[in-house]
Protein backbone atom coordinates (compact mmCIF):
# COMPACT_ATOMS: atom_id res chain seq x y z
CA UNK A 1 0.00 0.00 0.00
CA UNK A 2 1.23 3.66 -0.78
CA UNK A 3 0.40 6.05 1.81
CA UNK A 4 0.13 9.81 1.32
CA UNK A 5 0.96 11.50 4.45
CA UNK A 6 0.31 15.73 4.16
CA UNK A 7 1.84 17.71 6.81
CA UNK A 8 -0.57 20.37 7.37
CA UNK A 9 0.48 21.38 11.09
CA UNK A 10 2.44 24.68 10.64
CA UNK A 11 1.19 28.19 11.12
CA UNK A 12 2.84 29.79 8.24
CA UNK A 13 3.78 32.93 10.19
CA UNK A 14 6.07 34.02 7.53
CA UNK A 15 2.81 34.72 5.73
CA UNK A 16 0.91 37.12 7.96
CA UNK A 17 -2.63 35.83 6.59
CA UNK A 18 -3.51 35.44 10.68
CA UNK A 19 -4.11 31.55 9.26
CA UNK A 20 -2.10 28.71 8.79
CA UNK A 21 -1.08 29.24 4.93
CA UNK A 22 -2.39 25.89 3.99
CA UNK A 23 -5.82 27.05 4.62
CA UNK A 24 -5.66 30.68 3.13
CA UNK A 25 -8.21 30.37 0.23
CA UNK A 26 -6.58 31.44 -3.64
CA UNK A 27 -9.47 31.84 -5.98
CA UNK A 28 -12.17 30.69 -3.23
CA UNK A 29 -10.05 27.46 -2.46
CA UNK A 30 -7.68 26.35 0.58
CA UNK A 31 -4.17 25.92 -0.43
CA UNK A 32 -4.42 22.60 1.14
CA UNK A 33 -7.36 21.13 -1.09
CA UNK A 34 -5.04 22.03 -4.34
CA UNK A 35 -2.07 20.21 -2.49
CA UNK A 36 -4.12 16.99 -1.39
CA UNK A 37 -5.89 17.30 -4.90
CA UNK A 38 -2.83 15.55 -7.10
CA UNK A 39 -2.32 12.59 -4.19
CA UNK A 40 -6.23 11.70 -4.26
CA UNK A 41 -6.53 11.27 -8.02
CA UNK A 42 -2.64 9.45 -8.63
CA UNK A 43 -3.70 6.00 -9.69
CA UNK A 44 -0.59 4.48 -6.82
CA UNK A 45 -1.95 6.53 -3.72
CA UNK A 46 -4.15 4.23 -2.07
CA UNK A 47 -5.18 6.21 1.25
CA UNK A 48 -4.08 9.67 2.72
CA UNK A 49 -3.36 10.75 5.58
CA UNK A 50 -3.60 14.57 7.09
CA UNK A 51 -1.55 15.50 9.67
CA UNK A 52 -2.62 18.73 10.38
CA UNK A 53 -2.73 21.90 13.35
CA UNK A 54 -5.13 21.06 15.90
CA UNK A 55 -8.03 23.64 15.66
CA UNK A 56 -8.55 22.50 12.11
CA UNK A 57 -8.80 18.95 12.42
CA UNK A 58 -12.68 19.16 11.69
CA UNK A 59 -12.11 21.10 8.69
CA UNK A 60 -9.83 18.77 6.89
CA UNK A 61 -12.88 16.23 7.26
CA UNK A 62 -15.19 18.88 5.31
CA UNK A 63 -12.92 19.82 2.89
CA UNK A 64 -12.82 15.71 2.20
CA UNK A 65 -16.48 15.83 1.41
CA UNK A 66 -16.33 19.52 -0.44
CA UNK A 67 -13.86 18.29 -2.93
CA UNK A 68 -14.71 14.66 -2.74
CA UNK A 69 -11.21 13.05 -1.58
CA UNK A 70 -12.45 9.87 -1.43
CA UNK A 71 -8.45 8.36 -0.47
CA UNK A 72 -8.42 10.75 2.48
CA UNK A 73 -9.22 8.46 5.23
CA UNK A 74 -7.31 9.69 8.22
CA UNK A 75 -6.79 13.24 10.05
CA UNK A 76 -3.51 13.28 13.23
CA UNK A 77 -2.77 15.76 15.39
CA UNK A 78 0.48 17.55 13.84
CA UNK A 79 3.34 18.50 15.94
CA UNK A 80 5.39 21.92 17.20
CA UNK A 81 7.52 21.24 14.11
CA UNK A 82 8.10 19.17 10.67
CA UNK A 83 10.02 16.36 12.66
CA UNK A 84 7.39 16.29 15.16
CA UNK A 85 4.49 16.09 12.93
CA UNK A 86 6.14 13.34 10.87
CA UNK A 87 6.62 11.27 13.55
CA UNK A 88 2.87 11.78 14.54
CA UNK A 89 1.93 10.63 11.52
CA UNK A 90 4.06 7.55 11.51
CA UNK A 91 3.00 6.57 15.04
CA UNK A 92 -0.26 7.06 13.88
CA UNK A 93 -0.05 4.90 11.17
CA UNK A 94 1.70 1.59 13.74
CA UNK A 95 -1.56 -0.27 13.48
CA UNK A 96 -2.43 0.48 9.84
CA UNK A 97 0.82 -0.19 7.53
CA UNK A 98 2.86 -3.05 7.04
CA UNK A 99 6.85 -2.82 7.07
CA UNK A 100 6.61 -3.14 3.26
CA UNK A 101 4.23 -0.16 2.19
CA UNK A 102 5.77 2.92 1.50
CA UNK A 103 4.83 6.12 3.04
CA UNK A 104 5.05 9.50 1.29
CA UNK A 105 5.35 13.06 3.20
CA UNK A 106 4.26 16.03 1.81
CA UNK A 107 4.18 19.73 2.55
CA UNK A 108 0.60 21.08 2.83
CA UNK A 109 2.01 23.97 1.70
CA UNK A 110 3.00 22.52 -1.42
CA UNK A 111 0.49 22.58 -3.83
CA UNK A 112 2.68 22.59 -7.08
CA UNK A 113 3.78 18.97 -6.89
CA UNK A 114 2.90 16.96 -10.39
CA UNK A 115 1.95 13.08 -10.96
CA UNK A 116 4.80 12.25 -12.62
CA UNK A 117 6.60 13.36 -9.26
CA UNK A 118 4.69 11.48 -7.01
CA UNK A 119 5.38 8.42 -9.32
CA UNK A 120 8.77 8.44 -9.14
CA UNK A 121 9.78 9.05 -5.69
CA UNK A 122 7.31 5.97 -4.69
CA UNK A 123 9.18 4.18 -8.10
CA UNK A 124 12.90 4.72 -6.58
CA UNK A 125 11.46 3.84 -3.06
CA UNK A 126 10.73 0.67 -3.97
CA UNK A 127 13.37 -0.42 -6.40
CA UNK A 128 16.10 0.77 -3.16
CA UNK A 129 13.66 -0.95 -0.40
CA UNK A 130 14.73 2.29 1.66
CA UNK A 131 13.64 6.04 0.99
CA UNK A 132 13.59 8.78 -2.04
CA UNK A 133 13.75 12.42 -1.99
CA UNK A 134 12.19 14.38 -4.81
CA UNK A 135 15.30 16.37 -5.98
CA UNK A 136 15.89 18.30 -8.77
CA UNK A 137 20.15 20.04 -9.91
CA UNK A 138 20.86 23.62 -8.74
CA UNK A 139 20.90 25.86 -12.03
CA UNK A 140 22.26 28.95 -9.91
CA UNK A 141 25.44 30.23 -10.20
CA UNK A 142 26.38 29.95 -6.41
CA UNK A 143 29.36 30.46 -3.44
CA UNK A 144 29.68 29.59 0.16
CA UNK A 145 28.28 32.91 2.02
CA UNK A 146 30.95 34.04 4.65
CA UNK A 147 28.31 34.01 7.34
CA UNK A 148 24.64 32.33 8.23
CA UNK A 149 23.22 35.72 8.05
CA UNK A 150 20.77 35.90 4.91
CA UNK A 151 22.13 36.97 1.67
CA UNK A 152 21.03 40.45 1.88
CA UNK A 153 22.46 41.05 5.06
CA UNK A 154 24.91 44.44 5.05
CA UNK A 155 28.65 42.85 5.29
CA UNK A 156 27.64 39.15 4.28
CA UNK A 157 30.26 37.91 0.81
CA UNK A 158 31.65 35.08 -0.88
CA UNK A 159 35.28 34.01 -1.23
CA UNK A 160 34.65 30.36 -2.74
CA UNK A 161 32.83 29.21 -5.55
CA UNK A 162 30.54 26.08 -5.09
CA UNK A 163 30.20 23.90 -8.01
CA UNK A 164 26.76 23.66 -9.00
CA UNK A 165 26.84 20.68 -10.82
CA UNK A 166 27.54 18.89 -7.23
CA UNK A 167 24.51 20.36 -5.63
CA UNK A 168 21.27 18.41 -5.60
CA UNK A 169 18.03 20.21 -4.51
CA UNK A 170 16.01 18.42 -2.32
CA UNK A 171 12.26 18.84 -1.69
CA UNK A 172 8.73 16.61 -0.69
CA UNK A 173 7.34 14.21 -1.35
CA UNK A 174 9.65 12.08 0.56
CA UNK A 175 8.91 8.67 0.30
CA UNK A 176 10.35 5.95 2.99
CA UNK A 177 9.32 1.47 3.35
CA UNK A 178 7.24 2.11 6.32
CA UNK A 179 9.45 -0.21 8.42
CA UNK A 180 12.53 1.71 7.36
CA UNK A 181 11.08 5.08 8.80
CA UNK A 182 9.86 3.37 12.02
CA UNK A 183 13.55 1.59 12.55
CA UNK A 184 15.12 4.88 11.55
CA UNK A 185 13.32 6.80 14.45
CA UNK A 186 13.83 4.61 16.71
CA UNK A 187 17.34 4.72 16.38
CA UNK A 188 17.82 8.53 16.67
CA UNK A 189 15.44 8.54 20.33
CA UNK A 190 17.83 5.70 21.42
CA UNK A 191 20.79 7.18 20.69
CA UNK A 192 19.81 11.07 21.44
CA UNK A 193 20.61 11.84 17.87
CA UNK A 194 17.10 13.52 17.46
CA UNK A 195 17.90 15.91 20.10
CA UNK A 196 21.06 17.27 18.24
CA UNK A 197 19.77 17.77 14.55
CA UNK A 198 17.49 20.13 13.26
CA UNK A 199 14.27 19.21 13.00
CA UNK A 200 14.13 17.72 9.66
CA UNK A 201 13.80 14.03 7.98
CA UNK A 202 16.75 14.25 5.51
CA UNK A 203 18.68 16.08 8.27
CA UNK A 204 18.45 13.04 10.60
CA UNK A 205 19.09 10.77 7.96
CA UNK A 206 22.40 12.75 7.39
CA UNK A 207 23.53 12.42 10.98
CA UNK A 208 22.61 8.65 11.23
CA UNK A 209 24.73 7.70 8.21
CA UNK A 210 21.63 7.03 5.97
CA UNK A 211 21.97 6.98 2.39
CA UNK A 212 19.15 9.22 0.56
CA UNK A 213 17.97 8.38 -3.10
CA UNK A 214 17.33 11.15 -5.15
CA UNK A 215 13.66 11.00 -7.46
CA UNK A 216 12.47 13.34 -10.01
CA UNK A 217 11.62 16.78 -9.10
CA UNK A 218 10.42 19.60 -10.53
CA UNK A 219 11.81 23.27 -10.25
CA UNK A 220 8.42 24.47 -9.96
CA UNK A 221 7.13 22.74 -7.14
CA UNK A 222 8.05 25.23 -4.28
CA UNK A 223 6.31 25.38 -0.96
CA UNK A 224 4.27 28.49 -0.32
CA UNK A 225 6.50 30.25 2.66
CA UNK A 226 6.26 34.41 1.94
CA UNK A 227 2.97 36.41 0.24
CA UNK A 228 4.70 36.63 -3.14
CA UNK A 229 4.44 32.76 -3.18
CA UNK A 230 0.96 32.96 -2.69
CA UNK A 231 0.41 35.62 -5.21
CA UNK A 232 2.61 33.41 -7.67
CA UNK A 233 0.32 29.82 -6.84
CA UNK A 234 -2.10 32.45 -7.95
CA UNK A 235 -1.27 32.85 -10.81
CA UNK A 236 -0.20 29.20 -11.84
CA UNK A 237 -4.36 28.27 -10.79
CA UNK A 238 -5.58 31.11 -13.58
CA UNK A 239 -2.82 29.78 -16.04
CA UNK A 240 -4.14 26.23 -15.31
CA UNK A 241 -7.78 27.16 -15.78
CA UNK A 242 -6.90 29.62 -18.95
CA UNK A 243 -5.26 26.33 -20.16
CA UNK A 244 -8.35 24.53 -19.38
CA UNK A 245 -11.14 26.89 -21.26
CA UNK A 246 -11.64 24.63 -24.24
CA UNK A 247 -15.30 25.67 -25.43
CA UNK A 248 -16.94 22.95 -26.66
CA UNK A 249 -20.63 23.30 -28.40
CA UNK A 250 -22.92 20.13 -29.29
CA UNK A 251 -26.46 18.82 -29.53
CA UNK A 252 -26.48 18.20 -25.99
CA UNK A 253 -24.17 19.01 -22.55
CA UNK A 254 -23.90 16.79 -19.90
CA UNK A 255 -23.11 17.90 -16.89
CA UNK A 256 -20.25 15.41 -14.60
CA UNK A 257 -19.24 16.55 -11.24
CA UNK A 258 -17.26 13.99 -8.71
CA UNK A 259 -18.91 10.69 -7.83
CA UNK A 260 -20.96 10.57 -10.96
CA UNK A 261 -22.33 6.96 -11.75
CA UNK A 262 -20.32 6.01 -14.84
CA UNK A 263 -22.69 4.09 -16.85
CA UNK A 264 -25.47 7.20 -16.16
CA UNK A 265 -22.64 9.43 -17.87
CA UNK A 266 -20.56 7.69 -20.61
CA UNK A 267 -23.52 5.16 -22.03
CA UNK A 268 -25.45 8.21 -22.34
CA UNK A 269 -22.63 9.98 -24.19
CA UNK A 270 -22.03 7.04 -26.07
CA UNK A 271 -25.21 6.32 -27.63
CA UNK A 272 -25.85 10.12 -28.20
CA UNK A 273 -22.77 10.07 -30.28
CA UNK A 274 -23.45 6.74 -32.18
CA UNK A 275 -26.91 8.67 -33.53
CA UNK A 276 -24.67 11.46 -34.81
CA UNK A 277 -26.18 13.44 -31.94
CA UNK A 278 -23.02 16.19 -30.71
CA UNK A 279 -22.84 15.79 -26.96
CA UNK A 280 -20.83 17.37 -24.53
CA UNK A 281 -18.61 16.40 -21.43
CA UNK A 282 -18.56 19.33 -19.21
CA UNK A 283 -17.40 19.21 -15.85
CA UNK A 284 -18.62 21.19 -13.11
CA UNK A 285 -15.68 20.87 -10.42
CA UNK A 286 -13.39 23.89 -11.53
CA UNK A 287 -11.01 21.27 -13.58
CA UNK A 288 -11.52 19.03 -16.77
CA UNK A 289 -10.71 15.52 -14.75
CA UNK A 290 -13.60 14.03 -12.99
CA UNK A 291 -13.38 11.12 -10.70
CA UNK A 292 -16.51 8.83 -10.82
CA UNK A 293 -18.24 6.85 -7.78
CA UNK A 294 -16.08 3.96 -8.93
CA UNK A 295 -12.78 6.11 -8.90
CA UNK A 296 -12.47 6.01 -12.82
CA UNK A 297 -10.57 9.73 -13.86
CA UNK A 298 -12.38 11.35 -17.04
CA UNK A 299 -10.95 13.81 -18.78
CA UNK A 300 -14.17 15.96 -20.15
CA UNK A 301 -14.38 18.00 -22.88
CA UNK A 302 -14.36 21.19 -20.93
CA UNK A 303 -15.51 23.27 -17.98
CA UNK A 304 -18.93 23.71 -17.66
CA UNK A 305 -18.60 27.77 -17.54
CA UNK A 306 -17.17 27.50 -20.86
CA UNK A 307 -19.66 25.54 -22.54
CA UNK A 308 -21.77 26.83 -25.26
CA UNK A 309 -25.01 26.89 -24.69
CA UNK A 310 -27.15 28.81 -27.27
CA UNK A 311 -26.22 26.08 -29.63
CA UNK A 312 -27.17 22.90 -26.97
CA UNK A 313 -30.98 21.67 -27.18
CA UNK A 314 -30.67 19.58 -24.00
CA UNK A 315 -28.87 19.47 -20.55
CA UNK A 316 -28.33 15.84 -18.93
CA UNK A 317 -27.70 14.77 -15.52
CA UNK A 318 -26.43 11.24 -14.67
CA UNK A 319 -27.14 10.19 -11.20
CA UNK A 320 -25.25 8.87 -8.33
CA UNK A 321 -25.48 9.44 -4.60
CA UNK A 322 -22.38 11.65 -4.32
CA UNK A 323 -22.31 13.59 -7.67
CA UNK A 324 -26.00 14.46 -7.68
CA UNK A 325 -25.01 16.25 -4.63
CA UNK A 326 -21.53 18.12 -6.02
CA UNK A 327 -23.92 18.56 -8.84
CA UNK A 328 -26.38 20.60 -6.61
CA UNK A 329 -24.08 22.79 -5.09
CA UNK A 330 -22.87 24.00 -8.53
CA UNK A 331 -25.11 27.29 -9.00
CA UNK A 332 -24.50 27.21 -12.94
CA UNK A 333 -26.35 23.45 -13.03
CA UNK A 334 -29.47 24.86 -11.09
CA UNK A 335 -29.05 28.22 -13.56
CA UNK A 336 -28.80 26.72 -16.73
CA UNK A 337 -31.55 23.69 -16.16
CA UNK A 338 -34.43 26.24 -15.16
CA UNK A 339 -33.05 28.14 -18.17
CA UNK A 340 -33.10 24.73 -20.56
CA UNK A 341 -36.43 23.73 -18.79
CA UNK A 342 -38.10 27.03 -19.82
CA UNK A 343 -37.76 26.68 -23.52
CA UNK A 344 -35.67 23.54 -24.65
CA UNK A 345 -35.19 20.21 -23.17
CA UNK A 346 -33.61 18.90 -19.55
CA UNK A 347 -33.23 15.04 -18.75
CA UNK A 348 -31.92 13.40 -15.92
CA UNK A 349 -31.47 9.91 -14.30
CA UNK A 350 -31.68 7.87 -11.31
CA UNK A 351 -30.81 10.14 -7.95
CA UNK A 352 -30.43 13.35 -10.01
CA UNK A 353 -34.45 14.24 -10.87
CA UNK A 354 -34.72 15.13 -7.63
CA UNK A 355 -32.05 18.21 -8.44
CA UNK A 356 -34.85 19.06 -11.01
CA UNK A 357 -37.41 18.44 -7.99
CA UNK A 358 -35.37 21.07 -5.89
CA UNK A 359 -35.42 23.49 -8.60
CA UNK A 360 -39.04 23.17 -8.79
CA UNK A 361 -38.78 21.97 -12.32
CA UNK A 362 -41.04 19.06 -12.03
CA UNK A 363 -43.59 20.63 -10.18
CA UNK A 364 -46.83 19.08 -11.72
CA UNK A 365 -45.28 17.30 -14.15
CA UNK A 366 -44.64 13.28 -14.13
CA UNK A 367 -41.56 11.73 -13.45
CA UNK A 368 -39.29 9.33 -12.37
CA UNK A 369 -36.54 8.88 -9.96
CA UNK A 370 -34.42 6.09 -7.77
CA UNK A 371 -36.24 4.60 -4.95
CA UNK A 372 -34.10 6.27 -2.69
CA UNK A 373 -34.64 9.42 -3.48
CA UNK A 374 -38.44 9.44 -3.85
CA UNK A 375 -38.66 11.75 -0.77
CA UNK A 376 -37.32 14.68 -2.08
CA UNK A 377 -39.75 14.78 -5.42
CA UNK A 378 -42.16 17.35 -4.30
CA UNK A 379 -44.55 18.57 -6.81
CA UNK A 380 -43.63 15.91 -8.98
CA UNK A 381 -46.23 12.89 -10.03
CA UNK A 382 -43.86 10.05 -9.40
CA UNK A 383 -44.03 7.03 -11.58
CA UNK A 384 -42.78 3.58 -10.95
CA UNK A 385 -41.44 3.35 -14.03
CA UNK A 386 -37.95 3.48 -15.89
CA UNK A 387 -38.55 5.98 -18.20
CA UNK A 388 -41.09 8.97 -17.56
CA UNK A 389 -41.21 11.68 -20.66
CA UNK A 390 -43.51 14.83 -19.93
CA UNK A 391 -42.95 17.50 -22.51
CA UNK A 392 -39.77 18.50 -22.58
CA UNK A 393 -38.40 17.09 -19.63
CA UNK A 394 -37.24 13.19 -19.65
CA UNK A 395 -36.67 11.57 -16.24
CA UNK A 396 -34.69 8.04 -15.79
CA UNK A 397 -35.37 5.45 -12.65
CA UNK A 398 -31.89 4.40 -12.01
CA UNK A 399 -28.55 2.54 -13.93
CA UNK A 400 -30.89 0.15 -15.50
CA UNK A 401 -32.80 2.52 -17.06
CA UNK A 402 -30.08 4.16 -18.44
CA UNK A 403 -29.46 2.83 -22.20
CA UNK A 404 -33.98 3.35 -22.74
CA UNK A 405 -33.32 6.59 -21.09
CA UNK A 406 -30.98 7.29 -23.46
CA UNK A 407 -32.88 6.37 -26.32
CA UNK A 408 -35.64 8.16 -25.37
CA UNK A 409 -33.45 11.47 -25.58
CA UNK A 410 -32.27 10.23 -29.17
CA UNK A 411 -36.06 9.88 -30.24
CA UNK A 412 -36.59 13.13 -29.29
CA UNK A 413 -33.78 14.76 -30.51
CA UNK A 414 -33.21 12.93 -33.81
CA UNK A 415 -36.08 10.85 -34.58
CA UNK A 416 -37.16 7.52 -33.32
CA UNK A 417 -35.77 5.74 -36.66
CA UNK A 418 -32.35 7.07 -35.84
CA UNK A 419 -33.08 5.76 -32.51
CA UNK A 420 -34.26 2.29 -34.02
CA UNK A 421 -31.27 2.16 -36.15
CA UNK A 422 -29.13 2.02 -33.26
CA UNK A 423 -30.68 -0.16 -30.91
CA UNK A 424 -30.49 -2.84 -34.27
CA UNK A 425 -26.97 -2.07 -34.02
CA UNK A 426 -25.93 -2.83 -30.90
CA UNK A 427 -28.29 -5.65 -30.44
CA UNK A 428 -30.71 -4.20 -28.01
CA UNK A 429 -33.95 -5.95 -27.20
CA UNK A 430 -36.43 -4.58 -25.20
Amino acid sequence: MNIAVILAGGVGNRVGAGIPKQFIEILGKPVLAYTIEPFNRHPDVDAILVVCVKPYVDYIWKLKEQYGFDKLVWVTEGGATFQESVMNGMNFLRDKADRNDTVLFHFGASPFVTDDVIADVIRVCKEVGTNAISSTDYYLLSGEKKSTDTVLASGNYTEKYIDRDTIAVMNSPHAFQYGFLVDMYREAVETGVIETVEPHTTTLMYALGKRIYFSKGSQTNIKITTKDDLKLFEGFVLQQQRNSRTEASGDVIVFLADGFEECEGLLVVDLLRRAGLKTVMASVMGRRDVKSSRGILIQTDCLAENADYEKARMIVLPGGRLGTENLGKSDLVREKCLEFAGGKMVAAVCAAPSLLASFGILDGRKATVHPDFRDRMAGAAVFDESVVADGNVITGQGLGATIPFAFEIISSLAGSDTAERIKKAICYRE
